[in-house]
């Protein structure tokens, strides 16, 4: 992330004035879809561009994203670029949907094993993740790294919980070499 400060900053304001307006909901979900776009390399290095000017950067955003976003939303995007902050949109709108998260009581979690896992198993964890840590709702992002040779990893709040063989091969692997009854040999 570029500039945490500054994406909390209008993060907020965009939340508030959502909130004002009573289009979170609306927010959120373009913040979304902006994030995903936002991805994409080119298109970050044409927000991040200084060749390109204000308007035209105001020009390819409506072009890309007034048929489908909120007002609100593209009022926002316009102040932002001709403010000269565009490069920071995507670490904005990241802070934006992390601030919805905290206010809606939903926990982010990615959840990695060595194999894809059925539905059943991520409902588990979910139920299980809402009843220890006394949440609204998890939202679960499931992913598969072969790497981890079995088991699970899960990743929320800053914390990692790890239960991969490859985490206990590694712990294995420490003790050994850092035993003091080989090192006499």
């Amino acid at each position: 992330m570029g500039n945490i400060k500054l994406a909390g900053r209008y993060a907020k304001s965009l939340m508030d004035l959502a909130a004002e307006k009573n289009a979170i909901e609306a927010v959120f979900t373009d913040a979304k879809l902006f994030n995903n776009i936002a991805a994409d390399r080119e298109f970050f290095v044409v927000m991040k561009s200084p060749v390109i000017k204000a308007d035209k950067k105001i020009a390819i955003f409506n072009t890309l994203f007034a048929a489908s976003m909120n007002e609100l939303t593209m009022a926002f995007f316009r102040i932002v670029i001709t403010k000269g902050r565009e490069a920071f949109l995507r670490d904005i709108m990241i802070e934006f949907v992390a601030q919805y998260n905290e206010r809606k009581g939903i926990m982010p979690v990615q959840f990695t094993s060595a194999s894809p896992v059925d539905e059943k198993v991520i409902n588990t964890v979910k139920s299980m993740l809402q009843t220890q840590l006394n949440l609204k709702d998890v939202e679960i992002t499931n992913s598969v790294d072969e790497k981890l040779i079995g088991g699970f990893t899960l990743e929320f709040n800053n914390q990692l919980i790890d239960a991969s063989i490859l985490h206990d091969l590694n712990a294995i692997r420490s003790q050994f070499t850092s035993n003091e009854y080989n090192k006499q040999f």
